[in-house]
């Protein structure tokens, strides 16, 4: 079994056919969200007592990636995910599966049992609490299996994401969700 990045639970969870174009079919274009994020975890804060750039695997889900910066809170660690856009009352969704599957990993791979995570959302400097649910980690696994069969889909899924989703996205040159959408979604 190949392994795949664990980055890429949250674009999976995302919208699934932005995952097959840049997964399976490459088509990953660098625009400004794209640099801008990857500056700023480059740039992540560490304090005295955590870690920062950590990585993580899971043998049993073949995935493999980086947690971005663990906490500790009497003694259990604290996952923390940067993210470069605006907070919402709640963490995004694709955020918090992305934290799940982070957990499943650590847990795996060094031992570590996270109950809680965090994500930052720079652009309006707010913090977002995660509690890392027995629902939460089980969607974990079904984004993991959801890409191992988009990896086995002989073409790329339908639009099926709102349009406010698109709206930046580094593959919307390669998805056309417009002109898909006016042919009923499908690719």
């Amino acid at each position: 079994m190949d392994y795949l990045p664990l980055s890429k639970i949250n674009t999976v969870v995302y919208c699934e056919r932005r995952f097959y174009l840049e997964y399976v079919l490459g088509e990953l274009h660098v625009n400004h969200h794209i640099v801008e994020g990857h500056h700023l975890h480059t740039r992540a804060y560490t304090e005295r007592g955590e870690r920062s750039g950590v990585w993580v695997w899971s043998d049993r889900l073949g995935l493999v990636g980086v947690v971005d910066r663990i906490e500790y809170a009497d003694d259990e660690p604290v996952l923390v995910e940067y993210k470069k856009g605006q907070a919402f009352p709640q963490a995004n969704d694709s955020d918090a599966v992305q934290l799940a599957a982070q957990a499943l990993c650590l847990k795996e791979s060094r031992g570590e049992r996270a109950r809680r995570g965090a994500v930052y959302y720079h652009a309006s400097r707010t913090r977002r609490e995660v509690e890392l649910t027995p629902e939460l980690l089980s969607r974990a696994e079904a984004a993991v299996t959801h890409m191992r069969q988009l990896l086995r889909s002989p073409r790329p899924p339908g639009v099926v994401v709102p349009p406010s989703k698109c709206a930046g996205c580094s593959t919307r040159e390669a998805c056309q969700p417009e002109l898909l959408r006016q042919k009923g979604g499908r690719g």
